[in-house]
């Protein structure tokens, strides 16, 4: 039954698509010219919600254009771009508007809901609107507003600001206006239960267009007031209000700040809306700024008397970078007079700031090894602490060598940027040696300071430890023919540089086949093969740096027939979300006991594969999906000698989701031209 109702309703939307254009062609034959009434009881306000992607939103717009340019009727009108721009989203939601294009008049006395597709169409239809709504028995409410743009502000340095770095440049905005408001209840005895919106909106959007490539006009930025403004009869309500673009934003994460708002272009409108007759519109203004007054020329003022010298006439740019470096711990004066394009001039105020002083690094400090160590690798890298009382940035003349009681040590490193010092990046220090190392700081203005002569020892050298995790394991049964020989190395000593002697053959003792190789393993017979169903013996010397030695116990192993590893058993889930991690289980055992790693495809074209584990260690592995599909999950088992399991499978089920999402093209059409019957479609489909 849900599926007829859905079906039918579906086919009302398309077919009163089709008579929406049959009725828009015929419409076009009648007169779009105003029928104004003899006197508008107020101004009429128009509040026009569109998105940046909908297609019927442009011949709105364009209608609305072409009225306010001909002086038809006495209204004003704000775009909210609500896709772009949250704050005009909350007033969207304030007025229950589902699709767009909307235009509310007068707080909601009237709606124009949807779009004909035809700039004529629309043009009849919102002069209608604006005549019923200038029509209206309003309260008798006078607002009267003046906008006055200011010059620079937002200064940098501060006024009055001090510790002013020398090489400062000078910057500023000219992002404020001041607004002076009056709102007069005229009623003889009537309580007026008001609520005022000053709205700063943009003549021409410098951000945003509409589906002709046009600036939509009149778009909202942000609310200059807006709040509850209640006043008895004859009573007048009066406010001052600084609005600086650099201080107000689209609420968008992250938020975009209207810093770049011109006079030229900046329109204020204000609205007095009844809250005690549904919040409609009794009366509305609009004040233009400026006209023709950009682009702004600056004069700059600046130095270290007051009144400071003029040093930039007719700038152009709201920034001034002095030549130079200033002085240290002095005051300066400067200031920025404004001229428009019209050649008006706003003077501006006077501000000081004082530079900061300069003192240099702090000493050194800290040093590691710490002085007088006499357990320090010999590998080991230098390292100390040093800052700036003024936060400058730092540099390092590092000096060191052995020590020598009659001489200080020589500089080996100049202008050296961060805090720690490799000494012997190509080798490593001696063992049980003496060094000695000083540090000078210096900062970014020339002053330094020289740290105390430090020195440490390294460490006495010690013989390595004997090879360990020898593969094959001792006594290993089943070895490959083509088996490569590996182990591990290890020294007491930090940063030791370790090489091997490899002895190896069928009779025990073995004998060598490579002295002090680099390599921790061992091909014994490169392209051939070692012999099957044989015994083989095999140890291990280690030499270190200084010529200490070690040596392993004589181990072996016997070759044989090298069995794959059973195939993996997968534990995990058999469904699942999209996005979400999943463990999933994987164990294998090996019939000679050697170790397992893991191969796993995850059926998305992306795979894992794990370091080798002891024979029948679980490992556990996370993975998830993007997209709603049934996936095959494959993971092989290999042993360490190349053997390796059957694939073994799993699957897992990503459910498609039953929620259609917004963007879908068909539903995003429907809900810009029919936003009520949608919310039916919505309900039905349960979306």
């Amino acid at each position: 039954m849900r599926r007829i109702i859905i079906g039918v309703l579906i086919s009302m939307l398309v077919l009163s698509s089709g008579m929406g254009a049959f009725t828009s062609a015929t419409t076009q034959k009648k007169s779009i010219d105003p029928e104004p009434i003899a006197d508008y009881s107020h101004n009429v306000l128009g509040e026009f919600f569109t998105l940046t992607t909908c297609v019927p939103c442009k011949y709105s717009h364009t209608a609305l254009k072409n009225i306010y340019a001909a002086g038809w009727h006495p209204f004003y009108y704000v775009t909210y771009v609500s896709d772009k721009n949250n704050n005009s989203n909350q007033r969207k939601n304030e007025l229950n508007v589902y699709g767009s294009p909307t235009e509310v008049w007068d707080g909601g006395y009237k709606y124009n809901i949807g779009g004909s597709g035809e700039t004529e169409t629309e043009m009849e239809k919102f002069n209608i609107s604006i005549i019923q709504c200038g029509a209206r028995t309003v309260k008798d409410i006078d607002i009267d507003m003046d906008v006055e743009w200011l010059g620079a502000v937002n200064n940098h340095p501060e006024d009055g600001e001090t510790g002013v770095p020398i090489e400062v440049v000078f910057n500023w905005t000219i992002s404020e206006f001041r607004i002076d408001i009056n709102v007069t209840n005229n009623e003889p005895s009537y309580y007026y239960n008001g609520h005022v919106h000053i709205q700063t909106t943009e003549v021409e959007s410098e951000w945003w267009n509409d589906k002709f490539g046009f600036p939509y006009t009149f778009e909202f930025k942000s609310y200059a007031f807006n709040g509850d403004v209640p006043l008895n009869a004859g009573q007048t309500w009066s406010k001052t209000i600084y609005y600086d673009g650099c201080d107000h934003n689209d609420a968008d994460n992250p938020p975009r700040y209207f810093d770049h708002i011109d006079e030229d272009n900046i329109q204020v409108i204000a609205s007095v809306f009844n809250k005690n007759n549904s919040k409609y519109v009794d009366e509305c203004i609009g004040v233009r700024i400026g006209e023709n007054t950009d682009p702004k020329k600056f004069d700059v003022y600046f130095g270290d008397t007051n009144p400071p010298p003029k040093v930039i006439s007719n700038g152009s740019a709201p920034k001034y970078d002095p030549p130079g470096n200033l002085n240290w711990t002095t005051t300066y004066y400067w200031k920025v007079d404004v001229w428009n394009n019209l050649g008006e001039f706003r003077p501006g105020k006077v501000w000081s700031f004082t530079t900061r002083g300069n003192d240099p690094p702090n000493e050194p400090i800290n040093p590691n090894p710490y002085n007088g160590s006499t357990t320090a690798p010999i590998n080991v890298n230098l390292s100390w602490f040093c800052n700036d009382p003024d936060g400058d940035d730092l540099t390092y003349d590092i000096y060191f060598e052995e020590f020598d009681p009659f001489d200080d040590p020589e500089l080996v490193k100049s202008g050296h940027i961060g805090r720690s010092y490799d000494p012997s990046p190509l080798d490593t220090l001696d063992f049980d040696t003496k060094y000695e190392w000083q540090i000078v700081a210096w900062d970014e203005y020339g002053l330094n300071s020289t740290g105390e002569i430090w020195w440490f020892q390294t460490e006495p050298n010690y013989p390595p430890n004997p090879a360990t995790n020898l593969r094959p394991k001792n006594g290993a049964n089943g070895v490959p023919v083509n088996a490569t020989l590996k182990w591990n190395g290890s020294d007491p000593n930090e940063g030791d540089t370790l090489r091997y002697d490899v002895y190896f053959g069928l009779y025990d003792p073995p004998t060598k086949q490579t002295t002090k190789q680099l390599e921790r393993e061992y091909d014994p017979y490169e392209e051939d093969d070692m012999q099957l169903y044989e015994t083989y013996y095999w140890k291990i010397g280690t030499w270190d740096k200084s010529g200490e030695y070690s040596e392993t116990a004589v181990h072996s192993f016997k070759t044989g027939v090298n069995y794959e590893p059973t195939d993996p058993v997968i534990n995990g889930p058999s469904e699942g979300g999209t996005g979400v991690k999943y463990d999933f289980k994987f164990v294998s055992t090996d019939p000679e006991d050697n170790l397992i790693k893991y191969t796993v495809e995850w059926g998305d074209g992306t795979t894992n594969q794990t370091t080798l584990v002891p024979n029948g260690t679980e490992v556990t592995l996370s993975h998830s999906w993007a997209t709603k599909d049934t996936y095959t999950i494959r993971a092989r088992a290999t042993d360490e000698f190349g053997a390796h399991s059957d694939w073994k499978e799993h699957k897992i089920k990503i459910p498609r989701n039953k929620v259609i999402g917004q963007n879908n093209l068909i539903l995003n059409w429907l809900s810009e031209r029919f936003p009520y019957m949608f919310q039916m479609l919505k309900y039905l489909l349960e979306l």
